[in-house]
């Protein structure tokens, strides 16, 4: 055996050996940091030659490149007995979820305002349900008011549908045009915001003028009533009769003060 062939034949047992006991994918920039020498390219070709050896011996395990990294998992036609052995239900995830999850995982930082923006509906719930299942996470938050949370899909995600990257994800017609139909009703909610303030301010504005000319108005039927009350103080004045034209009352005269005094009675002298 040469020695090239002993390098190869020891990197696929290292990396045989590092795979299998592993409990999630290992990256190649791992497996290139513990196998001194050897290039992303040298791993690739072992974990090829790998997988063939497994298929030619009809092996019920296989390496797969998931989530960035490499990992150890059983043929599909056996996993049902193994997860009947390990009593492992597979995650059900509702319809409401994978709608958000596909959101989330397509336009991630996404903040929870905008997925319910994109839905139509409150998705305080469904995120909940995928931080517990470790599906989503939360990678930071907003610059925007309030600084809200921004979530984004986690490995586990990628793992559960076996993507070896985001780039991976499918873009079905029918998500887009969700994206594209709740990115309108985002844009547009914020259009009628900035119309409905502009509503208020002119009927502000429109109010105000009409309290100025409903008070100069006042003012107006002030000065009118004014006018109609000097008008009738005239009319008044011109009907009455003066002093002039009323009859003298006669002075008293000595003979009636003498009759008053005739009638007074006398003082007692008693």
């Amino acid at each position: 055996m040469s020695a090239e062939n002993s390098e190869t034949e020891k990197l696929r047992g290292i990396v045989e050996a590092v795979l299998m006991t592993a409990g999630q994918p290992v990256s190649p920039g791992k497996l290139t940091s513990l196998c001194k020498g050897a290039s992303g390219k040298d791993l690739r070709r072992v974990v090829d030659e790998l997988n063939q050896l497994y298929a030619e011996g009809d092996h019920v395990m296989t390496i797969t490149e998931v989530a960035g990294g490499f990992q150890f998992v059983t043929r599909k036609e056996f996993g049902p007995w193994v997860r009947k052995f390990h009593d492992r239900s597979q995650v059900r995830v509702s319809q409401a979820a994978l709608e958000t999850l596909a959101i989330i995982a397509f336009k991630q930082p996404v903040t929870r305002i905008e997925v319910d923006s994109i839905r139509g509906v409150d998705s305080g719930g469904v995120i909940h349900t995928l931080l517990e299942l470790n599906m989503i996470r939360i990678v930071g938050r907003s610059e925007g008011v309030g600084r809200p949370m921004l979530f984004g899909t986690t490995r586990e995600f990628m793992t559960h549908f076996g993507l070896k990257s985001l780039a991976d994800l499918p873009r079905p017609k029918e998500l887009e045009e969700l994206l594209a139909e709740g990115e309108r009703k985002a844009h547009a909610a914020e259009a009628q915001t900035l119309g409905e303030g502009a509503v208020d301010a002119a009927v502000e504005d429109e109010t105000s003028e009409e309290e100025l000319e409903d008070g100069a108005g006042d003012h107006d039927s002030e000065g009118d009533g004014a006018s109609i009350d000097d008008g009738a103080d005239d009319d008044v004045s011109d009907d009455a009769p003066s002093n002039d034209d009323s009859p003298e009352e006669p002075a008293p005269t000595a003979e009636s003060e003498a009759e008053v005094g005739d009638g007074q009675a006398a003082p007692d002298d008693s």
